[in-house]
């Protein structure tokens, strides 16, 4: 009859010891959620600050160009699809830093010289920055989140521009509409949106943790007790070092997002965020497209909507002051549906399928919502609701499509794409803002409203 042995009792050296490690382990976690919690609050705060000057400009448009609004809508745009479209064959050319810093600069000039302009053409040369700022802003701070917790920095960045659009309007009607400030001093005082930026960018924005690093094809976590990464990874993942430097020895180093991992067998992609060629470039960027064509048609969807039918909606339709104010609620229940979805980053993650379905659905209350205007089968306050639901796929759509892009898209490549997608909501915008003006001028003389820019 075998006799099982006792293990020897723990002596009290060794139970320290335990304690000490599990004393270890607990602070090292602490620092590291300390850590993720400041960097989610910054991509949320940098969201808001990039996509409220943007707001804050179009607020004040009929101001700026009385009778010509539209002008200004173009030239708040169009800049930023240049950015945002030669971004990937010129970004890895200047760090992260340094391209946060000319975005506040670029918005503090672009508040100062609408404020300070006399002119319209002046005027718009503000506006114009403006625009390049935001495009460098998004496309910017979309291909730093691939450094971070990929999914969770891309949502709290969504939810920040999300809730631009309330901040944005709110900003010009407490001080402007209802403070009875000059919307010169309004847009001077948004200046110090940009110190805020710097301030984020320099005290609460941490550099992004250590990668795991593969030992002999396994994945062993950064052992540091601080959660950030050692002398010679902190050269590969450092905002002020002159490049992000994602990809570089892809065989050793991966990414810190969810289960993605660069495999030894990837080394050939090595340094390619520095050395792919512009033909590979072009490639990889429409390589894309079944990311970029639901955020295009999205937009494009929903801006039209706006630009177009809504202006020729009320309630009745032949009275402005009525017309007015279905433009006004219909736009703020909008925003309401674009912060709510734009935070649903981390409760569900739609699938190809459904990234498609849904611009499908903003199409089709496009043309129930011309349809209406036309017609008016569905005229009364319930038509609020659907409102609320354009909001709700528009924001869906982007914080879907790029943390999709993040899930799927080689880690190695994450930072290029992110950054290469960000120009197809702004294609669709553009293209919106033009279908916006034929659609208002056939609503408009279908309705025998006067007022329009064009009719059809």
């Amino acid at each position: 009859m075998s006799v099982i042995s006792e293990p020897p009792p723990r002596s009290a050296l060794q139970d320290s010891r335990i304690w000490l490690v599990r004393a270890y382990e607990a602070a090292r976690k602490k620092i590291r959620d300390t850590d993720d919690v400041e960097a989610h609050a910054a991509f949320w705060l940098l969201g808001l600050l990039n996509n409220a000057a943007y707001v804050i400009m179009l607020a004040g448009a009929n101001e700026l160009s009385s009778g010509g609004a539209g002008l200004v809508y173009f030239w708040a745009e169009f800049p930023s699809i240049l950015v945002k479209a030669s971004g990937p064959y010129w970004f890895h050319h200047f760090s992260y830093k340094t391209r946060l810093w000319a975005v506040a600069v670029m918005m503090g000039l672009s508040y100062t010289i609408v404020a300070l302009s006399s002119s319209l053409p002046v005027a718009l040369i503000g506006v114009s920055i403006g625009s390049f700022q935001g495009g460098l802003g998004e496309s910017s701070c979309l291909g730093l989140s691939a450094l971070y917790d990929n999914r969770r920095a891309i949502t709290f960045w969504s939810s920040g521009t999300g809730a631009a659009g309330v901040f944005g309007y709110s900003w010009v009607a407490l001080l402007h509409t209802w403070g009875g400030m000059s919307l010169s001093a309004t847009l001077l005082l948004a200046n110090s949106t940009c110190l805020a930026w710097l301030a984020i960018l320099h005290f609460l924005l941490r550099p992004p943790k250590a990668p795991q690093i593969q030992v002999d094809g396994h994945s062993k976590p950064d052992t540091r007790p601080d959660g950030m990464p050692s002398p010679e990874e902190a050269e590969e993942y450092n905002l002020e070092d002159g490049r992000s430097k994602l990809g570089r020895r892809s065989g050793q180093l991966s990414s810190a997002s969810e289960d993605a991992r660069i495999s030894g067998d990837q080394e050939r992609v090595r340094d390619r965020m520095h050395t792919m060629s512009t033909r590979e470039r072009v490639r990889r960027t429409l390589a894309l497209w079944p990311y970029m064509v639901p955020l295009l048609v999205v937009y494009f969807a929903e801006y039209t909507l706006q630009a177009g039918a809504w202006t020729a909606m009320g309630f009745p339709v032949e009275d402005k002051v009525a017309r007015d104010h279905f433009y006004k609620v219909a736009g703020w229940l909008y925003q309401a549906g674009v912060f709510l979805s734009r935070s649903s980053g981390l409760l569900y993650q739609a699938s190809r399928g459904v990234l498609w379905a849904l611009p499908a659905v903003q199409m089709v209350l496009l043309l129930l919502f011309s349809l209406n205007a036309w017609w008016h089968f569905w005229y009364n306050g319930s038509l609020y609701i659907l409102c609320l639901v354009v909001g709700l796929i528009g924001g869906g759509v982007y914080v879907n499509a790029f943390t999709l892009i993040g899930k799927e898209v080689d880690p190695a490549y994450r930072e290029f794409s992110l950054t290469a997608a960000s120009v197809a909501d702004s294609v669709g915008i553009t293209l919106a803002d033009l279908a916006g003006v034929l659609l208002e001028g056939c609503l408009f003389r279908l309705n025998h409203l006067p007022g329009a820019l064009f009719s059809c």
